[in-house]
């Protein structure tokens, strides 16, 4: 089985000239955890994860105060105010650009072995034509749902 037999076509993505709010509604509107940034030709540019999306909201600290912030975290109010600040940002300037791509040809096997060991906080491989467009996104979900049913033990 190939890559372009599991792959979900029903895709949703992000334009590469799209803001952080622009990719909050599609959060708010879905259930998944990251999407596919696309440029004007539909190849992929990059990841927007929910983290990403938080990274813009939670003041990046300098190494010697990281440890007080993990015990004592940012007030929601902060994390609120900081994100409103945030809303016009382009997704270009906070999207992840490591990320994992395959042609719809490559084996399953492949993609499952790909899958255990993903780059970035992603949860999915895009997969893309010959020219490099999008066409589908695979998570292990996609997989796992396509295995034979275990007989009788």
């Amino acid at each position: 089985m190939l890559a372009k037999n599991v792959m979900s076509t029903d895709l949703v993505s992000l334009q590469l000239g799209a803001t952080v709010r622009d990719a909050i509604a599609l959060f708010q509107e879905s259930s998944l955890h990251d999407f596919p940034v696309i440029d004007d030709q539909g190849k992929p540019v990059g990841i927007v994860t929910s983290r990403s999306i938080l990274h813009c909201a939670v003041p990046r600290y300098a190494s010697d105060e990281l440890l007080a912030v993990m015990k004592a975290g940012p007030d929601i109010e902060s994390v609120y105010n900081n994100l409103a600040a945030e809303l016009d940002r382009q997704v270009s300037d906070v999207l992840e650009r490591n990320f994992d791509e395959v042609k719809g040809d490559m084996p399953t096997s492949a993609v499952a072995a790909m899958l255990t060991h993903l780059k970035g906080d992603s949860r999915n491989i895009l997969v893309v034509d010959e020219a490099g467009r999008l066409i589908g996104i695979i998570s292990a979900r996609d997989i796992i749902c396509r295995l034979p049913e275990k007989t009788e033990v």
